[in-house]
């Protein structure tokens, strides 16, 4: 690792890709093109233990913005957790083994899903 001259270990803390909040880890990146680290940022889709462990219940669905395709779409606050059996009817059984799925506001509110955690 080199450290750099001008923010030293330049520390940051991991977020979790799903839920957003800090994974406790705390990352030490050294030089970073001579710009400060962010305090808090998401490295890796690797999921927290509490997502994990709801990934282990079933299946994490998370409302996003309506026409949002990318890997990281725009979060508009609905997160669920639904049984694998009522995953498999309403979003097929290709869903299963990601454990998690963007679904779009439209599609969201159609279904009734709720908005608060």
């Amino acid at each position: 690792m080199r450290i750099s001259k001008e923010h030293g270990l330049n520390p940051s803390i991991s977020t979790c890709f799903i839920c957003g909040e800090d994974k406790n880890e705390i990352l030490l990146l050294g030089h970073n093109k001579g710009k400060k680290a962010p305090h808090t940022a998401c490295y890796n889709y690797e999921p927290c233990d509490k997502c994990k462990e709801f990934m282990k219940q079933g299946i994490i669905l998370i409302s996003v913005r309506d026409g949002e395709s990318n890997n990281n779409p725009y979060r508009t606050g609905g997160w669920v957790v639904i049984k694998e059996e009522a995953a498999k009817r309403i979003l097929g059984k290709e869903i299963i083994d990601k454990r998690i799925a963007f679904v779009e506001d439209k599609m969201w509110d159609m279904v009734g899903l709720p908005r608060e955690k």
